[in-house]
This record gives structure tokens, C-alpha cells and sequence, in this order.
């Protein structure tokens, strides 16, 4: 009996650490003392110790809680009466005595800073140096904070740091920046940048969806310096990359399989991992994707499937789904597989994690994102959710988060494959990553709630959007899962 008690002991404890969440802190928000509801959530981590804020926001106040790097409250404070025009939290940068300041950003391409210190707080307004820029996106790296505009008109690319009392703003030079249009001509960057805005930032340890990848223009961070991946020729991946210690930029191209097919009869896209391109690439008869290492430009490994074969090279079965209406429609012969690919953007996204790929390959049927309101994407840094809530762009880990488990009005296609560190194949392998698993632990709080409609979709009488409420810590990710009854908030740890 009590061996048989042992093993019920072991068997709980496998399945919590395989598809539970772990609580590591809880508080109250005691600073809040009016009914008006919480509408945002933000979470920034100082990179030197590992400390970390977590901001919430009503119609009227922020609410500042700062934590150590053993998850203890160590402080708190309340910023009163915000501009209400400044919606969108964009990012952040750390002081060297620990003081963080927080920006924002209004639809008229306007920037509020606010400094919070341990005794006050200011905010200050501020606007690019000139009115034909258009914000494109932002970064936060190694505790400090880039704002990126652009201009088509001059084909300017311009960041702005944020080191002294007020911006800087740098010209970058792109002189020597060779690019190619679609049908081959010559075409300048920001154009190519500014077809298809808001610009997506991608983070290569975070799960991403089909819809995000298909994106032809995409943004990475690595070290030290911006990379903007183009798909917009079918022929090549363009490769522009910025260092940010003196704003020199170069660029440089890495051939598309299937170089015998026509332009015009093929269609491409990519995914960058580290000092891996893995790229795409689909024509009528014929599926290939290669992995190519960017330093020396040669291919390491190359797959390929054609219409009339079985794709020897999947860990999951072919789907069509609309995650709106939890719809799963397999595709069981590789030739439906390539009828739908046909109408579809061309996507590949991957996850190095525990020495193993994981990559996704399909594409998009539907709309990849849209403009709030039903404003123009040259202005939008945010975009609607089906319950009414707006996710910053700039959030990427939110952006991201939320289209790798919901879709609003979009379809796509995909399979998985799973490799191993040589790029090998490995047949039965499965995975869960952190995503999922947050999605479902949301799912579980969503069916129980008198909010929810058929879709698992809280109504607006939830009145909190959660997706915000997921920050990366280290190598794992955290949900701030709010309690609004009771006031209280859990951090809920979440891992692949």
C-alpha cells in the first residue's frame, strides 16, 4: 500500500512538472484603491541583477511594484493621474542607481518618457526631430532603450538613444546598402521596411507563430547589433545588419533553393536562429527548406519533398486551423498539402531548445495582422484582440505569445519537424513548449469563467487582457495571473 502510495506521489509530481505552471511570489495590489479596472500590464527585468518591475495601469494611475532576483516585493509606488493620450507602452531603459524610466507612445507618432525613482516620479514629452518619420519599432538591450523611425521619402533610417537629458538621434548610412525589388530591380530599405508596417521584432528563444513568421520583412536583435531579414524577392534572402555601437550598416544575400525555377513560379520566406538562416522555399511540384550557416553563406543541410511523395520529414500531422473557433482540419496526402500552399504566404519559424530544432513549416490563408481601430499600419504600433484589448507590437513576447495561440479571422497551414543538433531528423519525437502550456493553463481559467463565450474568448466584462501579462525571465517565461475579485496577483513560471 504504501509503495503504491509512492508511486501515485511520483506520477503527480512527473505530470506537474510536465504540464503545470509553478507559483514562485504573490501580492496584493494594495496601491489601487479605486473601481476603475486595470486595462494594461507591463514587465521590465534589469539585466545586471536580475531584478524586476511590473507596471499596471488604469484609466487613470500606474501601479509600480519592484522585485529582486529571489521574486520578493521589495517596493512599491503609484504614479498619478497618467496622460491618458500615451496608450501604448513601447519600452524601457534602467539608470545605473537602479531608477527605470518607461515610454510610451500616441497615435500622432508621440513619445512620453516617465522617470519613476524610489522618491518621485516626472514625465516628459518628446517627438522624432522631424515630422516625416515614422516610427517603425523599438528595442531594449542590455538595460538601455532605441527608438527606430524611418522616412521613404529620403529612404531614412534614423535611432534615437536615450543617454542623456534628451534624445540623440543618429542617421544611419545606407549608402552601400545593395537591395533588390520583387522583380529584380534595384530598391532602397526603408521602403521595403515601411510595405507591410507595423515592422515585426522577433525573439529567437520565443515560440513563433506562422502568422508572425510569414511576415516577409522581419527584425532580430543579436548582441549588439539590429538585423532586418527581406523575403520580398523570391530569389534571395537580403540580410541588412546595424551595429549599434557606431550605426554602420552592410548587407549581404543568401541564395533560395530551387534556383532553376522561375521567379515568378516559386515563393519564399525565412527564419533567422542564431548564425542559422533557415529558409523556404515553395513552387508548384516541388517543397524544399534549407538550413545555411550566415558566416560562410554554404548550406548545411537541405530537405525537399515533391507533390507526389510523403513527407518523410514531420513530427505532426498536416493541419488547416482557425484558432478562433478551435478548429483542426488534417490534411492526410502531401498533394492537398501543396493545393493549399498555393494560396498561402510562404512560412518557417524555429526553436533551438534542450539540442533540438523545432521548426514549423506552412504558410498563412489569412490576414496576418491588423491596424487597431482600422487606422493605417504607417501609424500603428499596436493591434485588436477579439475581446476589444490591443497588444503593443513592441511587446514582442506578447505579440508573439498571442498569435502562436489564437488567430482573429485568420487561417494557416503548417507541420512540424523535429531535428537534432546535426540537423538529423528525429521521427517520434513531441514536444510541449512554454506557450502551450500557458495557453493552456489560460484555457482552464477561461471555461471556468461566467465571462466566457463558445470560443473561450472573455468578454470585455473580464476587463484585464492577460496576453501583456507574459514577460521572459532568464531562459523561462512568467504569467502574472490576475485574480480580479480578489485583487491579487500570482507569477506563475512557465518553461520549454
Amino acid at each position: 500500500m504504501k509503495k503504491n502510495r509512492i508511486l501515485l506521489l511520483l506520477l503527480v509530481c512527473i505530470c506537474s512538472s510536465l504540464f503545470s505552471q509553478v507559483e514562485i511570489a504573490s501580492f496584493n495590489n494594495r496601491l489601487k484603491t479605486n473601481s476603475s479596472y486595470i486595462k494594461d500590464i507591463y514587465a521590465i527585468v534589469n539585466k545586471q541583477d536580475h531584478s524586476f518591475t511590473i507596471f499596471f495601469a488604469d484609466a487613470k494611475n500606474v501601479y509600480t511594484y519592484n522585485f529582486n532576483d529571489l521574486f520578493s516585493l521589495k517596493n512599491e509606488f503609484i504614479f498619478e493621474n497618467k496622460r491618458r493620450k500615451y496608450k501604448d507602452i513601447i519600452g524601457y531603459s534602467f539608470l545605473k542607481n537602479r531608477d527605470c524610466k518607461l515610454y510610451l507612445k500616441n497615435e500622432k507618432n508621440h513619445f512620453l518618457e516617465i522617470l519613476f525613482s524610489s522618491e518621485y516620479s516626472i514625465a516628459k514629452e518628446f517627438k522624432p526631430l522631424t515630422d516625416y518619420e515614422t516610427y517603425l519599432q523599438s528595442i531594449n538591450l542590455n538595460n538601455k532603450f532605441y527608438l527606430i523611425t524611418g522616412s521613404k521619402e529620403v529612404n531614412g533610417l534614423y535611432i534615437y538613444t536615450f543617454d542623456g537629458d534628451k534624445p540623440t538621434r543618429h542617421k544611419v548610412n545606407l549608402e552601400n546598402i545593395n537591395l533588390l525589388s520583387s522583380s529584380g530591380g534595384k530598391k532602397e530599405l526603408v521602403p521595403i521596411l515601411m510595405k507591410s508596417l507595423p515592422l515585426i521584432k522577433l525573439d529567437q528563444d520565443t515560440p513563433n507563430s506562422i502568422e508572425i513568421s510569414s511576415k516577409q520583412q522581419k527584425m532580430y536583435v543579436q548582441d549588439e547589433t539590429i538585423i532586418f531579414t527581406l523575403n520580398n524577392n523570391s530569389e534571395f534572402t537580403q540580410i541588412v545588419k546595424i551595429d549599434l555601437k557606431d550605426f554602420a550598416a552592410s548587407s549581404f544575400k543568401i541564395k533560395s533553393s530551387q534556383e532553376k525555377i522561375k521567379r515568378h513560379k516559386k515563393k519564399s520566406n525565412s527564419y533567422l536562429l542564431n548564425d542559422k538562416l533557415i529558409s523556404l522555399t515553395f513552387s508548384k511540384e516541388k517543397l524544399s527548406f534549407n538550413i545555411t550557416d550566415v558566416t560562410n553563406r554554404k548550406i548545411i543541410k537541405e530537405f525537399s519533398v515533391l507533390k507526389t511523395d510523403t513527407i518523410k520529414f514531420r513530427n505532426s500531422p498536416i493541419t488547416t486551423d482557425t484558432n478562433n473557433y478551435k478548429k483542426y482540419n488534417e490534411l492526410k496526402k502531401t498533394e492537398k498539402f501543396f493545393n493549399t500552399m498555393r494560396n498561402a504566404n510562404p512560412a518557417i519559424s524555429a526553436l533551438f531548445s534542450k539540442g533540438k530544432y523545432y521548426i514549423t513549416i506552412g504558410g498563412s490563408l489569412g490576414p496576418v495582422l491588423k491596424s487597431y481601430g482600422g487606422g493605417s499600419f504607417g501609424s500603428s504600433s499596436t493591434f485588436t484582440l477579439p475581446n476589444g484589448y490591443s497588444v503593443s507590437i513592441s511587446n514582442n513576447i506578447g505579440t508573439s505569445f498571442y498569435h502562436y495561440t489564437n488567430s482573429d479571422e485568420s487561417q494557416f497551414i503548417k507541420f512540424s519537424s523535429i531535428l537534432d543538433e546535426n540537423f538529423s531528423h528525429l521521427k517520434d519525437e513531441k514536444n510541449m513548449n512554454a506557450f502551450e502550456k500557458i495557453n493552456n493553463h489560460l484555457d482552464s481559467k477561461k471555461s471556468n469563467s461566467p465571462f466566457s463565450n463558445l470560443s473561450l474568448v472573455p468578454f470585455k466584462g473580464d476587463k484585464f487582457n492577460p496576453i501583456n501579462g507574459i514577460f521572459k525571465y532568464k531562459d523561462f517565461y512568467i504569467l502574472i495571473d490576475y485574480n480580479q475579485k480578489q485583487n491579487n496577483f500570482k507569477l506563475l513560471k512557465f518553461t520549454n
